[in-house]
């Protein structure tokens, strides 16, 4: 009994031996390596949202199968879809995953010769999910020979910018504002949001002082944009309002605007009784909170005061609610 045990217990180390042997990780094969072209590669996201990567082999010597793994930023981009390059054929996969941020083939040859040289592997297509920049990484990149001895080539990872196209025709917007309580029309800083489908900006330019329209944009990207102002002492328009314009490709004007005073606090967008405290607290000294110059002469009034005083109680929701771009 004991030699049959014996005799069982050698034939197991044996099998178990021959089985490691055979799965024992080989040396990189000499100078076959795996990358990606175009690298980097561009996606334009106002463009055709996609980019075709194609994952490529060379200097391969009697290959028969690959399992790679793939890895990236899914909130940059996804694998939208994938498709063999042709290096390969007949290929039977066991392994098939497609997840954002996450890439995993395993194929093998059927009925095939074995394939040596160079060419592409997989063919992928990269759709934008969001600006930004990506690796894509090999995390695995394993290949069997003729002999089903594994092969690990040398490895590049490759680059993936998603971006817009910032080539698009430029357009112009002008505009008419003025601050009440105030003969000077400069210096108020009026902003479009990033671009809604382009993703171009934001731009902010301040106001001149001279008559009719003293607002002007230029070299500005056709698209959808929020505006805003941000007037020191005054009711704003501000970003959450929603108030937003299309830029067509030439005649974009905004309608007259004219920002109300008093609005000392003026973060919050609504002339209450901290504001009647802050600026009645300041009249008459020489040195002041300079938010309570709403009229920015250099001294706080009476003047700046009848300004908290005339609006008190209105909001920029009141104030601006019939003024559309």
């Amino acid at each position: 009994m004991k030699k049959r045990l014996w005799t069982r217990f050698i034939l197991i180390l044996m099998v178990l031996g021959n089985f490691f042997f055979a799965f024992k990780p080989a040396a990189a094969q000499t100078g076959t390596t795996v990358y990606f072209s175009p690298d980097p590669a561009t996606i334009y996201i106002n463009g055709t949202n996609s980019q075709v990567v194609d994952l490529r082999i060379a200097n391969a010597v009697e290959l028969n199968s690959f399992d790679i793994i793939l890895d990236y930023d899914a909130s940059v981009a996804i694998i939208q879809s994938w498709a063999h390059g042709g290096f390969f054929e007949n290929l039977m996969c066991i392994k098939q995953d497609n997840l954002p941020g996450h890439l995993w083939i395993v194929c093998t040859q059927t009925a095939s010769t074995p394939k040596s040289g160079p060419g592409s592997v997989l063919k992928l297509t990269f759709r934008g999910t969001g600006a930004g920049t990506t690796p894509i990484t090999f995390t695995q990149a394993r290949f069997s020979n003729k002999d089903s001895q594994p092969v690990w080539p040398g490895t590049t990872n490759g680059t993936l910018n998603v971006t817009y196209n910032s080539t698009i025709k430029p357009t112009t917007l002008s505009g008419s504002f003025e601050l009440q309580g105030r003969t000077d029309r400069g210096g108020i800083p009026v902003t479009l949001s990033v671009g809604d489908f382009i993703g171009q900006g934001p731009y902010t330019v301040p106001t001149t002082n001279v008559s009719g329209n003293n607002l002007a944009f230029t070299n500005v990207a056709m698209d959808v944009y929020t505006v805003s102002t941000a007037q020191a002492g005054y009711l704003n328009i501000s970003p959450g309002m929603g108030r937003q314009i299309a830029l067509l490709a030439s005649g974009n004007v905004l309608p007259p605007l004219r920002l109300l005073g008093g609005n000392a606090i003026w973060t919050d967008n609504e002339i209450d009784i901290f504001d009647v405290a802050l600026v009645s607290g300041e009249i008459g000294k020489t040195v002041f909170d300079e938010n309570a110059d709403i009229n920015n002469d250099g001294t706080v009034d009476i003047f700046d005061l009848a300004l908290v005083a005339g609006n008190f109680g209105m909001t920029s929701a009141l104030a601006y609610g019939e003024w559309l771009p």
